[in-house]
């Protein structure tokens, strides 16, 4: 059902942008099908229940032990 849901959601987005993309320069094209791209990963982790990194993972491996640092310091005694 959920694959269902989420190919009607696309064909109606794409329906709608296609014909605007086409008036636009090649930039905008390229920042559209950037987002499109990245809506899709995050659809196919839904659709499927995978359990692959995604933003949220960067940002634990990055911050993450600054950021315990901070609430360990912010804690109330």
């Amino acid at each position: 059902m959920k694959i269902v849901v989420l190919v009607i959601i696309y064909t109606v987005i794409l329906i709608h942008d296609v014909p605007k993309l086409k008036e636009r320069g090649g930039r905008t094209i390229l920042v559209y099908t950037l987002l499109m791209m990245a809506a899709l990963y995050q659809s196919i982790i839904f659709v499927f229940d995978l359990e692959w990194p995604f933003v949220h993972t960067a940002y634990d491996a990055i911050f993450g032990d600054l950021a315990s640092r901070v609430v360990a310091f912010l804690k109330v005694p």
